[in-house]
Parts: C-alpha cells; sequence; structure tokens
C-alpha cells in the first residue's frame, strides 16, 4: 500500500512519487519539501504495480493525482513500461509525468519526451530543474508567495 501524506488543502497539486528505493524517495522528499520549501499533497508508490493500484484507488475515492514524478529502473515493470500505460489510458493520459530519474543517458531522455513525459529530470529531484517544465504542464502552476513555494492547480 502506498504510504500517503494527507491530501489535506484541496489547491495544492497532489503527487505521486514512483520509485523502488525507499532512500531515492526520502531524498526526494527532503530536497523538494525540506530544502526547496515547497508545498505539495504527496503519496508514494514502490513501484509501477503499486502505482497503478494507487492511482486507480484515487480514482474511485474521487481523488485527482496531478504529477507522477517516475522513476525509469524499477524492477518488474520499470518507469517507460508505466508511462506507456498510462497515456493509453483514458482516464489517466491527462496526468503530467514528469521522470525522476539516476538516468543522464540521452536515450532515455528522448525517449521519455517521446512517450509523453512533461519533463526529465535527474536525481536528486529539485525546484532548480522543476521550474522550466511549469510551462508544458498547463495544470499545475508554482505559487511563490510567502516564505516556500507551493505546487498549485492552476485555475
Amino acid at each position: 500500500m502506498a504510504s500517503t501524506d494527507n491530501l489535506a488543502h484541496p489547491h495544492l497539486a497532489n503527487v505521486l512519487l514512483i520509485d523502488d528505493r525507499k532512500a531515492d524517495v526520502e531524498l526526494a522528499r527532503v530536497f523538494l519539501q525540506v530544502r526547496d520549501k515547497m508545498q505539495f499533497n504527496l503519496k508514494v508508490a514502490h513501484g509501477a504495480r503499486e502505482a497503478l493500484e494507487t492511482l486507480k484507488q484515487a480514482m474511485a475515492q474521487g481523488e485527482v493525482i496531478d504529477l507522477l514524478l517516475l522513476d525509469i529502473n524499477m524492477p518488474g515493470m520499470d518507469g517507460f513500461e508505466l508511462l506507456e500505460q498510462v497515456r493509453r489510458d483514458p482516464a489517466l493520459k491527462h496526468i503530467a509525468v514528469v521522470m525522476c530519474t539516476g538516468s543522464t543517458y540521452g536515450q532515455d531522455q528522448a525517449r521519455a519526451q517521446a512517450l509523453g513525459a512533461a519533463g526529465y529530470m535527474v536525481k536528486p529531484a529539485s525546484l532548480a530543474q522543476l521550474k522550466p517544465m511549469m510551462s508544458d504542464i498547463p495544470s499545475l502552476k508554482l505559487d511563490c508567495e510567502g516564505e516556500g513555494v507551493r505546487l498549485m492547480r492552476a485555475a
């Protein structure tokens, strides 16, 4: 079962972080939410199959997932296979997907783009890497008012 932070704030974006390595999940959370002071509602899945189950549960409960931060290299179904499934599913294809991986391989970046990823970040995830992608994700916006940065659903 996915670990969750409560999806309590209705205007903050709901982000599903998908990575099989717990240390990488924690590193992404610390870099984005602690160091970069980004606010968003976070769910975590430790693999592609768990992510699909989490997405199905969210839809069944009327929750909207706004962004997937997706690792490529995972056992079983890899990130590319999950991205292909998300893009083929009419109920999921609207979700913005940003690959968040350790791979700097140019062919991985090209494949992610060809499969419809909105962006590509090399771990560790950071606000500096995410900011330039926001123009390609019209469903989300960064609200920089106040002390932190909020990742919001666009109105």
